[in-house]
């Protein structure tokens, strides 16, 4: 539970970073914080994406939806501002892969 913890907070401390740093969402760097955020989720057991056979891409894709929906997720990700940079990498990534 620790080690998924910190992940997941490194994860956002990354992603604030990135958003930050002007990169575009289609970004080499953004990109590869995409599918390092997928493989998070695919470790989340019961979850679409943890689910064989489960719609990944319509997961991801809302997932960053709701990530810039609701400030309590915003907030895991700098605010609105970098919850809509997670948000559109994202679906650049599940569009582009799942």
């Amino acid at each position: 539970r620790a080690a998924w913890k910190e992940r997941s907070a490194a994860l956002g401390r990354d992603w604030t970073a990135a958003a930050d740093s002007g990169v575009a969402p289609d970004s080499v760097e953004a990109q590869a914080l995409a599918k390092r955020h997928v493989e998070w989720l695919t470790g989340i057991p019961g979850t679409p994406a943890g689910t064989p056979g489960g719609d990944v891409r319509a997961y991801v894709i809302g997932l960053g939806e709701m990530y810039v929906a609701d400030p309590r997720f915003a907030a895991n990700y700098g605010g609105e501002q970098g919850a809509a940079f997670v948000r559109d990498a994202l679906r650049v990534f599940a569009e582009a892969n799942l």
